[in-house]
């Protein structure tokens, strides 16, 4: 690995070095003033993914007080017995199982029902707490400051390793195009030489 970054490094530096190569090609310096060009924009995506990852956290963090704000927890009482939504033959162990009652909760709008997992061990007049928006509907509970926290840094890492990968596919790219185009110059240089022409040197 090491080796190679070597290798790629020194063939960098002979691409667009100043001196006179007659081994150099005009694709050559092309080639490698592009990979220049995209491994600078590697590097500098590493900050923008870093904003950005503090950008949406303090989105979501408002996002989170919003919901927090408009939201509220209530207890939902079971009026039917919990029944397995999996079914007995496919659960291999007692995590695996998930239990699905009708629960009704009170609002100032009236009584809402609805269906949800609940515990196995449930039974009909237990409660299990959900929360409710302003108008009484049951919502997803608000984020908690962890779950942003988390939210936050997975985004900024995949967005940074979507754009990592992306420069390094469009490097390589450029280099085999650029391998292609010379091995093809090279041939015809040779075959011109071949029929007793002078190496033009470029």
């Amino acid at each position: 690995m090491i080796a190679a970054l070597k290798a790629h490094a020194t063939w960098l530096v002979n691409a667009l070095g100043m001196s006179r190569n007659p081994l150099r090609r005009p694709i050559d310096w092309a080639a490698a003033a592009i990979s220049l060009l995209l491994l600078t924009a590697a590097v500098v995506v590493v900050p923008v993914s870093a904003l950005f990852g503090v950008s949406l956290h303090e989105n979501l963090t408002q996002r989170a007080a919003y919901a927090a704000q408009t939201t509220h927890r209530v207890d939902a009482v079971l009026t039917t017995a919990p029944t397995m939504s999996v079914p007995v033959s496919e659960v291999y162990t007692q995590d695996s199982i998930s239990s699905t009652a009708v629960v009704e909760w009170r609002t100032d709008q009236g009584t809402r029902t609805a269906t949800m997992q609940v515990p196995a061990n449930a039974a009909p007049g237990d409660t299990v707490p959900l929360w409710i928006d302003q108008a009484g509907n049951r919502v997803p509970p608000p984020p908690t400051p962890g779950s942003v926290t988390v939210s936050a840094v997975f985004a900024a890492l995949l967005l940074l390793l979507v754009l990592e990968l992306g420069c390094f596919a469009l490097i390589s790219a450029t280099q085999r195009l650029a391998r292609r185009i010379g091995m093809r110059a090279w041939e015809r240089e040779w075959a011109f030489l071949q029929r007793g022409g002078t190496w033009s040197q470029r």
